[in-house]
């Protein structure tokens, strides 16, 4: 036992790279020291999420070539890992599934020096699992050539030329606030935080958060929210006047009491011109980030929302100003970078978009419809495409 508690002490202190030897298949072709890749993981120590269904982890993994070849990730493993070191469950994909497997993230070629980022694929597990840790292996194959990328093809699994093993240390998370839905009528949840939407999931250091100088991903659990009617529709008749959407000009209240952190409140909103979204003319520094109007609300513990895209003009409240859950604090609009009118809405550990990092936010007291039928919820996690209206 002690040896075992000693070895995860190892482990988790190091939480780093480690490059691993190549398969025994393919004698001599391992990884030199100076062949390395650097796997960093974001953040750090991932937040599990837990509800009856499943555990839910929100995290990404970037990857570096540091290596002087063209690298082809070939293969993830996930491992889940008890306190005697010893694996609850593995999961992996590879090029070789006959569905998209690996395939589903994306490029997976990486010339030196350059940068992958992935989000979690491995982003459910069961809710009975234990979590010690995850140890997550990448499987590299060397592309240099067209000759080398037209074997990659034909290599089983066990066949590669670098591995890398890396170490995550997870913490579940508590939430301290069941706040109330922003909206009232039936909503859909359009974006949510798992695998599939691009929104709350860009990767780190795309173009778009470089020109933001954004240094963390505040809308990792964030949600965007639409009003529907019985059928579920979003908008009546022609889906590019911005007045014909369920949601535009709905009021927008408070998810919990706080102290308003930060308004916006002046930038004008989105039209569309025929078929495309037409941004209004204004000065380059009167929106830079593309955030368009919206209300931050400090709520104590650090825990701040975000309420954005609303529409010019309707925000209620001021800076220091203190709110109470459901109070009216504006209404959405059409403002900022958006394709359609919704509301974004984000809980982050600070004020700041551009820095703060983002937090989960567990929901009270509404109804989860199921067709005709609803449950009413105490207190929950949403997923994107529930459909949810604030209890009655």
């Amino acid at each position: 036992m002690i040896k075992s508690i000693s070895l995860i002490c190892m482990l988790l202190a190091a939480g780093a790279s480690a490059p691993v030897k190549a398969s025994p298949i393919r004698p001599g072709r391992h990884a030199k020291p100076a062949d390395a890749v650097s796997i960093a993981i974001t953040p750090s120590n991932p937040l599990i999420e837990k509800d009856a269904q499943g555990q839910y982890l929100n995290f990404d993994i970037i990857i570096k070539n540091t290596t002087k070849h063209v690298l082809t990730l070939a293969t993830i493993e996930s491992s889940v890992m008890d306190a005697s070191v010893k694996p609850i469950s593995r999961q992996s994909m590879n090029v070789n599934s006959q569905a998209a497997g690996i395939r589903a993230i994306g490029n997976t070629t990486l010339k030196p020096g350059e940068t992958l980022d992935i989000f979690n694929p491995f982003y459910t597990l069961a809710p009975n699992v234990s979590i010690t840790f995850l140890q997550y292996e990448f499987f590299f194959d060397y592309a240099d050539s067209p000759q080398q990328r037209e074997n990659n093809k034909k290599r089983l699994p066990a066949d590669f030329d670098l591995s890398v093993k890396k170490i995550i240390t997870p913490r579940i998370f508590k939430p301290q606030i069941a706040f109330n839905l922003p909206l009232a009528g039936k909503l859909i949840v359009l974006d949510g935080h798992n695998f599939y939407p691009g929104q709350n999931n860009g990767p780190m250091g795309t173009a778009q958060q470089v020109e933001k100088v954004a240094t963390s991903k505040a809308n990792r659990y964030a949600y965007n929210f639409a009003v529907v009617d019985e059928n579920g529709n979003m908008y009546a008749k022609d889906p590019f006047k911005k007045e014909n959407w369920y949601v535009f000009g709905k009021t927008v209240y408070a998810p919990s009491g706080g102290i308003i952190a930060d308004v916006k409140d002046q930038v004008p909103d989105n039209s569309y011109e025929g078929r495309n979204v037409k941004p209004p003319v204004m000065p380059p520094d009167a929106d830079p980030y593309g955030m368009g109007n919206y209300v931050v609300i400090d709520h104590g513990n650090g825990q701040f929302s975000l309420l954005q895209h609303l529409e010019q003009g309707s925000i209620t409240v001021r800076i220091g100003e203190s709110v109470k859950g459901g109070q009216p604090v504006g209404k959405v609009g059409f403002s900022g970078n958006a394709t359609y009118p919704h509301l974004h809405i984000a809980m982050m550990n600070g004020a700041n978009e551009l820095t703060a990092a983002g937090l989960p936010a567990y929901f009270g007291n509404y109804r989860l419809y199921q067709g005709k039928s609803f449950v009413n919820v105490t207190e929950g996690r949403l997923d994107i495409g529930n459909i949810v209206e604030a209890g009655k």
